[in-house]
C-alpha cells in the first residue's frame, strides 16, 4: 500500500474534496452562502482546496476560534508565505504572549460603560449625518453614512479631532481595499509609512503629542497606548501603536456593512419598522439577529501549530483553517429556522460575528452601540420624512473578499 503524499510541513497530504471545491480567494466564491448551505449539509468540515480546511457548522467554527493553542491568529490575512514585523501586525494577528499583553490595555477603554461614555457623542454625529442627506434630499447611505460613522466614532475613541475623522478614514479604506493586508506593501512601498504616508504623517503626529504631554496627555484610547507601562516597564512601542491605530480604525468597516445591512432591511422590509416600533427591546435584538443572518465578515482564517482534526476532517501542521462565520451562524442545529430573520428567538446562541475566545472582537460593545443609535435615530427621521432606494436599485455585495453587505444604498429623501 503506497504512502500517502507529504505536505510542504512534512504531514500527510490529504485530498482535495473535489466535489464541494472552490477558489476561496474568489468573493463571490468565499462568501456564496448556498454553497456553503449545501457544504454544511454533506461535509461540514472538508477541504476545498489544497491546504486549506474549511468548517461550516456552529460547534466546529466555534472551537476553531476557541483553541488559540492549536490553531494561530499569525498570517490570519496575509498572503500564503507573507510575514510582515511584529509592529505592523494588527491585533488579530498576533498571538501570546505578546496578544495578551496589548489587550490588556486596550480592554480598559472597549468596555460597555466605555462604549456608553462614547453614546452622546456619536448620537449627535448620526444626527449630523443623517441631517446633512434629509436637506440634500438624495445620498448615498453607505458612502455618506455607514461607511465614514463607524470609523468617526473609533476615531473620538481614540481621541483623534473630529476635523481629522473624514480623511483618516479615507486613508485608512484606501488601505484595507489595497494589496498592503495581504502583502504588507503596495507599489508606493512596503509597510504603512512608505505605502500611506498621509496616514503616517497624521497619526504620528498625534502619538508624539501623547508621548510629549505624558501624564497631562488627554484621557483617550490613544494616551492610553502611548503611556502604558506594564509592571516591567513594557510598553507597545511607537510604531506598533501606529498600526494598531489603523487596526482600530479600519476595522470599523465591518460596523459599516453591519448598517448597511440594517438599513437596507429598513427601506425594503416594510414590515420591519413596525417591529422596531412594536417592541423596545426589538432594536436591539434586530442588530444581534442582523449580525448572526448577515454576518458583516463572512471568515476568519487560522494555521494548524500541528497535526490533529477538526470535525473527522485531518488538519497538519501548517495548512489553513477557514472558519466560515456566515456559514456557522446559520446551522439549523443551533439556530431553529436558521435562514429567517426573526425577533422572536428566545435566548439565541452567541453569534460568531465577534468571534470568540482570546481573539474575541474588541469593539462588540461599541459596535452594538452604534446599531442601536442608528435604527433609534432613522425610526426619529422616518417620523417626518420618507427616505426611499433609488428606483431601479439593485443590492450589490461591497467587493472585498470577507467583507458582506451592500456596495451602496442611494436613497431620496421626500418630507
Amino acid at each position: 500500500m503506497s504512502k500517502p503524499p507529504k505536505s510542504e510541513e512534512g504531514g500527510a497530504k490529504t485530498a482535495v474534496d473535489e466535489a464541494f471545491a472552490f477558489d476561496p480567494t474568489d468573493p463571490a466564491k468565499a462568501k456564496d452562502l448556498d454553497h456553503m448551505a449545501r457544504i454544511r449539509r454533506e461535509k461540514p468540515v472538508c477541504r476545498p482546496t489544497e491546504n486549506l480546511v474549511l468548517t461550516t457548522k456552529y460547534d466546529d467554527t466555534r472551537l476553531g476560534f476557541r483553541d488559540s493553542k492549536r490553531y494561530s491568529s499569525v498570517g490570519d490575512m496575509r498572503a500564503p508565505g507573507v510575514v510582515v514585523p511584529e509592529e505592523e501586525s494588527f491585533l488579530g494577528e498576533i498571538d501570546a504572549p505578546l496578544h495578551p499583553k496589548i489587550r490588556r490595555i486596550l480592554i480598559k477603554n472597549f468596555t460597555r460603560s466605555g462604549a456608553t461614555r462614547a453614546e452622546a457623542w456619536t448620537r449627535a454625529e448620526v444626527r449630523r449625518r443623517l441631517a446633512g442627506i434629509v436637506d440634500r434630499g438624495v445620498g448615498d447611505l453607505m458612502g455618506d453614512f455607514a461607511i465614514p460613522l463607524p470609523g468617526s466614532v473609533s476615531a473620538h475613541v481614540l481621541g483623534i479631532p473630529d476635523e481629522l475623522h473624514d480623511p483618516v478614514m479615507e486613508w485608512c479604506n484606501e488601505l484595507l481595499h489595497s494589496s498592503w493586508p495581504t502583502t504588507g506593501k503596495t507599489d508606493r512601498g512596503e509597510g504603512i509609512e512608505l505605502s500611506f504616508p498621509e496616514l503616517t504623517a497624521c497619526l504620528d503626529g498625534l502619538i508624539r503629542d501623547r508621548e510629549q504631554a505624558g501624564a497631562a496627555a488627554p484621557d483617550d484610547l490613544l494616551s492610553l497606548m502611548v503611556n502604558s507601562r506594564g509592571d516591567d516597564g513594557w510598553s507597545i512601542g511607537n510604531h506598533h501603536v501606529r498600526t494598531l491605530v489603523v487596526n482600530i480604525l479600519s476595522g470599523s468597516l465591518s460596523a459599516s456593512y453591519m448598517l448597511g445591512n440594517l438599513l437596507y432591511r429598513l427601506l425594503s422590509d416594510e414590515h420591519f419598522e413596525s417591529a422596531l416600533r412594536g417592541d423596545a427591546k426589538s432594536i436591539e435584538k434586530s442588530v444581534d439577529e442582523s449580525l448572526r443572518l448577515e454576518a458583516p465578515v463572512a471568515f476568519l482564517m487560522r494555521t494548524a501549530r500541528e497535526d490533529g482534526q477538526i470535525g473527522g476532517c485531518p488538519v497538519h501542521k501548517g495548512e489553513h483553517i477557514m472558519l466560515h462565520i456566515a456559514a456557522a451562524n446559520r446551522d439549523g442545529e443551533v439556530y431553529p429556522d436558521p435562514d429567517s430573520f426573526r425577533l422572536d428567538r428566545v435566548d439565541p446562541a452567541e453569534h460568531l460575528s465577534f468571534g470568540l475566545g482570546p481573539h474575541i472582537c474588541l469593539g462588540n460593545h461599541l459596535t452594538r452601540m452604534i446599531g442601536r443609535v442608528v435604527l433609534e435615530e432613522m425610526l426619529e427621521v422616518l417620523d417626518s420624512a420618507t427616505i426611499a432606494l433609488q428606483r431601479g436599485f439593485e443590492w450589490e455585495c461591497v467587493d472585498h473578499l470577507q467583507e458582506y453587505g451592500p456596495e451602496s444604498l442611494p436613497v431620496e429623501v421626500k418630507r
